[in-house]
């Protein structure tokens, strides 16, 4: 009995963080540690940045964004290339990105949030 009560909510919970990462991976090897394997698209370093000066009003941006690499000079960000595992630099695996940036283009993010 009790088996069947955890089941149905593991299932849904397992089923509803595989559907939010499908669009992030690890993207190769690059600038990896041990724990790569242990990061939540949902919930990456999502501890508060400075704990000694804590706010009551706060809210953590780190996760998936829309993101752009494109040539220095172009206005603005038209449309993505993909989604940017936030706060993971572009050319890590962990952003799920992997790519060099370099000195002609530039990187754009973009995400909506209240």
């Amino acid at each position: 009995m009790i088996f069947r009560r955890l089941l149905l909510p593991s299932l849904l919970f397992l089923t509803a963080t595989a559907f939010s990462q499908d669009s992030w991976k690890i993207a190769g090897n690059k600038i990896t540690t041990a724990w790569a394997a242990d990061v939540n698209a949902n919930s990456p370093l999502n501890e508060y940045p400075r704990p000694q000066m804590q706010r009551s009003n706060w809210t953590n941006l780190n996760g998936l964004w829309d993101y752009a690499i494109r040539p220095v000079g172009e206005e603005k960000m038209a449309a993505a290339d993909g989604k940017i595992l936030v706060p993971f630099a572009v050319e890590s695996a962990l952003s799920g990105v992997a790519k060099t940036v370099g000195k002609d283009s530039v990187l754009w993010y973009k995400k909506q949030f209240n």
